[in-house]
């Protein structure tokens, strides 16, 4: 007799905006949870039963949470844990285990990931899956209870008091074998982008590689995605944008990928597949890229395209620091390709930070002059963030911060109501929050980027978030 398939309930989290983005979490967004929706499709094709509960979206607290458990009855729980939400997925994983015959409780995410031992140690927690998820879980659902766990690859957990890590999964090469993420199982009306991102509605999400190459010591995707980048190929980057604009009614498209540019000729093929089908005429979209990986008639034909916005990881206004970061980039290479994309007639959004190792007072205030310098449209400041598993992290921990209690690593510290996790040496935390804000108001309390934002809005929604990120920029705490 065939064994009846195990019923899988997949968990986000609630994301405290408030204690993450301080004051400006009014204008914080909430996007689509990658992750579980490429997991619920690959699990739903191997005919799993599958229900999402984001907690960014739907309200989670005991009763939610138990409500939710009562109505699909799961048989196995996973929930996904980024590093400033520990606290609330052993939460979670503690009210899943306190109920009658308790389904079993995965983990995953990129905390978990690099730090197993500290998750699967909490008794609530049966196992961790590391790493791409699709396949572990898969193999751990069809070897739960009585299979042989230490036969899967990219899993932890506890036996006879004692931690069993299983030899890590290779990364997945062939992302076309993924069917297309089960977006039917959340509420897209929830999400949000950020205002000065959004350019026409309804906005929906589209991840067309995993990985990238570069070894930016800062960056902790690469620890669930990996350091070689893999991607779908461009017919079925098209096939996945027709269910986008016909089934989700998608005027914009924004592209997730780390580096939507890193092959050429798939991003042309792309382009010229995106015109061939007409949806240059019916979708804009947004993107992020390497400045060094683009030129002007690249970024000509993604205009072409229907592409409105570029965004770079412009990091630092100091050339020593961006060498020390291992950006692989030179401020040179940085500054020519946001006058060519601004040739190109594409609008440019950069991303800073502040608070690097080593950096000093004068490097700080360059950064700010370097994102004005620029001409950028917009432009985010994030203050340096040692995620765990990072080389950011190791310096961080050599130069003596501590860690334990996650909740407070946050890039936007300098609206919140604590410090900043990491300081540099001989610098202060109280310092680097001011920073953080006067490089958001010298930036943006200028005639050119007010009309910037001015002319981007496109509904009541953004006029009153554009209030509040003023209202918080302007006002120190």
């Amino acid at each position: 007799m065939m064994k009846s398939k195990r019923r899988l309930l997949l968990i986000l989290p609630h994301f405290a905006e408030k204690r993450h983005y301080g004051s400006m979490s009014k204008v914080a967004p909430s996007l689509l949870p990658v992750s579980l929706v490429y997991l619920a499709g690959y699990m739903e094709k191997q005919g799993y039963p599958v229900r999402i509960f984001d907690g960014q979206v739907e309200e989670m607290n005991r009763n939610t949470l138990n409500a939710a458990l009562d109505t699909f009855q799961p048989d196995v729980v996973g929930i996904t844990c980024m590093t400033p939400m520990v606290t609330e997925t052993k939460m979670v994983a503690e009210i899943v285990k306190s109920r009658p015959n308790p389904p079993l409780v995965v983990v995953g995410g990129i905390h978990p990931s690099v730090l197993p031992d500290d998750m699967v140690r909490d008794t609530s927690i049966d196992v961790i899956v590391r790493g791409e998820g699709e396949i572990t879980c898969h193999e751990l659902l069809e070897a739960w209870p009585d299979g042989d766990l230490d036969a899967i690859r990219g899993l932890t957990f506890q036996r006879d008091d004692q931690i069993v890590h299983t030899p890590d999964r290779p990364l997945l090469d062939d992302l076309d074998s993924l069917p297309f993420p089960a977006r039917h199982l959340v509420n897209y009306e929830g999400y949000h982008q950020i205002p000065d991102a959004v350019f026409a509605e309804p906005l929906r999400e589209i991840l067309t590689s995993r990985g990238c190459p570069f070894q930016c010591i800062f960056c902790s995707a690469r620890l669930l995605s990996g350091y070689k980048y893999r991607y779908h190929s461009p017919e079925r980057v098209l096939d996945e944008v027709d269910l986008l604009v016909k089934q989700y009614g998608a005027r914009q498209i924004a592209v997730l990928d780390d580096n939507f540019v890193v092959d050429r000729q798939r991003t042309i093929d792309i382009c010229e597949g995106l015109m061939k089908r007409g949806y240059h005429k019916k979708v804009v979209w947004t993107t992020a890229a390497r400045a060094d990986q683009v030129d002007y008639d690249l970024m000509k034909l993604m205009k072409q395209a229907g592409f409105q916005l570029v965004s770079f990881g412009v990091e630092t206004g100091s050339p020593r620091l961006l060498k020390m970061i291992r950006k692989g980039e030179t401020m040179e290479q940085i500054a020519r390709a946001v006058e060519e994309a601004h040739r190109a007639r594409l609008k440019v959004r950069g991303t800073l930070i502040l608070g690097l190792p080593e950096e000093t007072l004068e490097e700080s205030l360059a950064t700010i002059r370097w994102a004005k310098d620029l001409r950028l449209d917009f432009a985010k400041f994030s203050l340096a963030t040692p995620y765990p598993g990072t080389v950011l992290y190791d310096i961080a921990i050599k130069n003596g911060m501590q860690t334990g209690d996650w909740s407070h690593f946050s890039s936007m510290a300098g609206f919140a109501d604590y410090d900043p996790v990491f300081v540099p040496e001989g610098r202060d935390a109280g310092e680097m929050a001011r920073l953080q804000k006067q490089g958001m108001r010298e930036f943006y309390m200028r005639p050119r980027q007010i009309m910037n934002l001015l002319m981007n809005i496109t509904s009541w929604k953004d006029i009153k978030l554009y209030y509040y990120g003023a209202k918080s920029v302007l006002f120190r705490r």
